[in-house]
């Protein structure tokens, strides 16, 4: 089955498909031992309504789940990427292939909301249908966050909303102006989505002109951006989940758009409220450093994952399911990133998932760290393409910079690994036994 990954990879070369040419094959003669994925869940419904009051007149589409809710089609979507997961890592020696798992060896830790939990169960079933095996698990109290995807403010890592809201304002000179600036094209053909001139002309306060720009501290520590950057994000992730979602043309942005390019460009915006939201590097430790924490202590000890039973049998692919925002949190602590052809750079798509895959040079007994990063494009959301080598998802092989010397085929070993994410980590955030 190696032999067809190679193959797959220069047929994509011959093909011209970027994202699938740059994932690299497992280097002659080493062995993967380990792989944890780190996903974002599958396509939603819109979190709240309160972006009606941003298109005024102009009623968004009708979902058939409740807000934040996964859709049939985003499981379906979920299902098809744990489908091809099997056929990726079964190829590569690390799961079976045609049975079902041993106990503890495939599991799934889930965030507690629906979307989440859904999520991982669709990947599980898309992985072993009918198998009991893989394991579903979720922090039992769904009334408190799971600390590893929502981590709380505590004494040690107390999340100091203000000082949060200060960095963030730091990088972009102190002031929104010159975002405004940078951004212009974007933001107003983002006001002509969601206030077209008949809108605009008879008076009516909406759009992006609803709020000025600011930049407001939580109490978790977390930063909200308000105003013309605030709410062309929020709208043009529901433009991106109704298009993943194969609404009908007229009912994605109303029509109003022309083409994915056109999409494509207005998730500029989301890209610049995401980064500074999450990827600010205070926010990215305080609310990252458990989860990391939490993947390197299962990359150095299979039997080190939540909900995992007390068995001999140590886990082989280990799955956290969370949010678009556990995603940038991590990356951003890493300082790694990614780019699938038709989304932005570092864009935690429905469904993606960076992977953290484990692999042993025989020879020597050197254990390495790779890291990839698979999503489905919006083409094959849209028409929830079946997966497999000749139809690969988006992927790309995910290069770690501060390791870059140390690197073997372009893998990172893992004592260097390990020292590369505990200077990222503030161990006051951590709550994880370590």
């Amino acid at each position: 089955m190696r032999i067809r990954v190679v193959v797959a990879v220069i047929f994509g070369l011959l093909l011209g498909e970027p994202a699938a040419a740059q994932l690299l094959p497992i280097p002659p003669g080493w062995q993967m031992e380990r792989a944890v994925l780190l996903s974002r869940h599958g396509v939603r419904s819109p979190i709240s309504e309160e972006m009606d009051r941003y298109a005024v007149a102009t009623p968004w589409p009708a979902w058939p789940v409740p807000p934040g809710f996964l859709t049939p089609h985003g499981a379906e979507l979920m299902r098809l990427m744990g489908r091809y997961y099997r056929v990726l890592y079964g190829g590569r020696g690390l799961m079976e292939a045609s049975i079902c798992p041993p106990l503890n060896t495939v599991i799934a830790w889930t965030d507690v909301d629906q979307r989440t939990r859904l999520s991982g169960a669709a990947l599980l079933n898309g992985m072993y249908p009918g198998c009991a095996n893989p394991l579903l698990r979720n922090q039992a109290d769904f009334t408190v966050p799971d600390p590893l995807f929502h981590p709380q403010p505590t004494p040690s890592c107390p999340m100091d909303g203000a000082s949060n809201r200060a960095a963030v304002l730091a990088r972009i000179g102190g002031s929104f102006a010159s975002v405004l600036r940078e951004y212009a094209p974007q933001l107003d053909r983002m006001r002509a989505v969601l206030c077209p001139p008949s809108e605009a002309s008879a008076g009516r306060r909406c759009g992006l002109s609803s709020e000025p720009p600011a930049a407001e501290a939580g109490s978790d520590g977390g930063v909200r951006i308000l105003g013309p950057v605030g709410i062309g994000s929020s709208a043009a992730e529901i433009f991106l989940m109704e298009s993943a979602q194969d609404l009908p043309a007229s009912q994605v942005a109303w029509g109003r758009l022309s083409s994915d390019a056109e999409l494509e460009n207005l998730l500029k915006i989301r890209r610049l409220e995401f980064d500074l939201t999450q990827r600010t590097l205070p926010i990215a430790r305080q609310h990252g450093s458990n989860l990391l924490a939490q993947i390197v202590a299962t990359l150095q000890n299979g039997h080190d994952f939540p909900g995992i039973q007390s068995l001999a049998e140590p886990v082989r692919l280990g799955l956290l399911v969370g949010h678009d925002t556990n995603l940038a949190n991590v990356s951003s602590l890493l300082n790694v990133g990614w780019h699938i052809p038709g989304s932005q750079a570092n864009d935690p798509t429905p469904g993606g998932a960076l992977a953290f895959e484990l692999l042993r040079a025989p020879r020597t007994g050197q254990r390495y760290v790779r890291l990839a990063y698979y999503a489905q494009t919006l083409e094959q959301m849209r028409k929830a393409v079946v997966l497999d080598f000749e139809r690969p998802p988006g992927m790309v092989a995910v290069e770690l910079p501060a390791c870059a010397s140390d690197a073997v085929e372009k893998a990172c070993p893992l004592e260097r690994f390990v020292a590369i994410a505990n200077e990222a980590i503030d161990p006051g955030c951590v709550t994880i036994k370590r």
